[in-house]
């Protein structure tokens, strides 16, 4: 008896399989990247001020591959009416796991700004080559504004 392709749910696994694929392959390169970080000498000061985008004028980016492996856990919109990550929570991120390559790379010390920057570089590149593998149309938007529209 041979299986039919069409079923639903066989056509359901199938349509996720590079997703799931894919999301390995980023969490493969997020301890790649923590661990490049980690090697540095950068240090999180654990104040969650630089994570208060808002109040420091920063806009954190993600790819469309990021935007979707947070989504995975995450499907819902969160509330459009507050500018903060919906992750930030009593100044510390309550999403550390699933958190995009802007997120590891942002620091409050400045003194490894131009070596954050060259790690981040490399990385968002990678990220590219994974969404062009797994076939993820790429785009790259503000994180904080696509997580709550």
């Amino acid at each position: 008896m041979t299986q039919n392709s069409s079923h639903p749910k066989q056509r359901k696994e199938q349509k996720n399989r590079p997703a799931a694929e894919a999301f390995e392959a980023l969490e493969k390169l997020y301890r790649r990247v923590d661990k490049e970080i980690s090697e540095s000498g950068v240090e999180c000061w654990l104040r969650g001020d630089c994570c208060n985008f808002e109040k420091v004028d920063h806009t954190l980016f993600a790819s469309s591959l990021e935007l979707e492996y947070v989504r995975k856990k995450h499907p819902e919109t969160f509330p459009p009416d507050n500018a903060l990550c919906p992750f930030w929570e009593d100044g510390r991120c309550v999403e550390r796991k699933r958190r995009p390559l802007g997120c590891r790379t942002y620091f409050c010390d400045g003194n490894f700004a131009e070596q954050l920057q060259a790690i981040y570089e490399k990385y968002h590149s990678e990220i590219r080559e994974l969404a062009k593998r797994y076939d993820i149309p790429y785009s790259y938007k503000p994180f904080v504004l696509a997580l709550r529209t």
